[in-house]
């Protein structure tokens, strides 16, 4: 009979997600892992497969809380409303949220394409909120708040762009106006029936 974990594995897993997203992957150490995750090594390769692994699954875990969260605004309230309050929230969340960025996009940029398990995740993630923008996007158009000749996927396409943009110049004093203003104004255009 296999032996009981002295530990829970979801919590010793947000934990790691907490460090990887702190230090970055190649900063990790499996050491500093263990005094986070407050398991030994045997139990980080036991449970988790080691550090790639670990990393791995912290990003896929990442994308699903994204689902949940930040991405659950674009369906409710969903249409034009949802698209600017996702978008806001990339500038305005907590300073501690504003300083992490987007786990996500800072492993990408970290690993920059040298991995393919990494570069899959991410492009998974992507395509998942590409996908919910287009979403809100037709929403929009069929209540009426944008033209019906807007290009969903093109437009889609700009938010996603729009949203990391904004997230990283969220992380700035100088950059939350700007990235304000942008958001301002492609939601303005959007709306425009012109």
């Amino acid at each position: 009979m296999p032996r009981r974990k002295s530990f829970e594995p979801e919590i010793a897993l947000q934990k790691a997600q907490s460090l990887f997203w702190e230090m970055g992957y190649a900063a990790t150490s499996i050491s500093a892992l263990e005094k986070r995750m407050g398991i030994n090594r045997f139990s980080i390769y036991e449970t988790f497969g080691g550090k790639k692994a670990l990393f791995l699954q912290c990003l896929e875990t990442y994308s699903q809380d994204m689902k949940a969260g930040n991405l659950a605004l674009l369906r409710d309230p969903g249409g034009l409303d949802g698209i600017g309050k996702f978008l806001t929230r990339m500038v305005d969340g907590s300073p501690a949220a504003r300083r992490r960025g987007c786990f996500m996009m800072n492993s990408l940029v970290e690993i920059s394409g040298r991995d393919a398990d990494v570069s899959r995740i991410a492009d998974t993630h992507f395509r998942l909120v590409e996908r919910s923008l287009r979403r809100a996007v037709d929403e929009a158009r069929s209540r009426g708040e944008v033209a019906s000749g807007v290009a969903t996927a093109e437009t889609a396409r700009t938010l996603l762009a729009l949203a990391h943009g904004a997230l990283s110049l969220g992380r700035s004093e100088f950059g939350r106006p700007v990235a304000r203003t942008a958001i301002q104004s492609a939601l303005d255009r959007l709306a425009s029936k012109q």
